[in-house]
């Protein structure tokens, strides 16, 4: 297999892509959720919701890295 570092490559760019989106989703649902009403934008400047879609990307761009660029059997 004289391509398998490009496949590499390519899986992980692919993960990393999806992994922020699904992090980013996840986090405004969960953000919306249960952060939506704790005013906590006097101190981090940012809503409830953005924090955790902004962790949630961060988090989910990692684990998408991870995964999709694991050698596949």
């Amino acid at each position: 297999m004289k391509h398998r570092g490009r496949s590499k490559l390519a899986g992980g760019i692919i993960g990393l892509i999806a992994g922020v989106f699904a992090g980013a989703f996840l986090g405004l649902v969960i953000g919306g959720t249960f952060l939506g009403g704790l005013d906590i934008y006097e101190n981090t400047g940012l809503e409830g919701y953005e924090l955790a879609a902004y962790v949630g990307a961060v988090i989910g761009g990692g684990v998408g890295i991870v995964f999709g660029g694991r050698r596949r059997t």
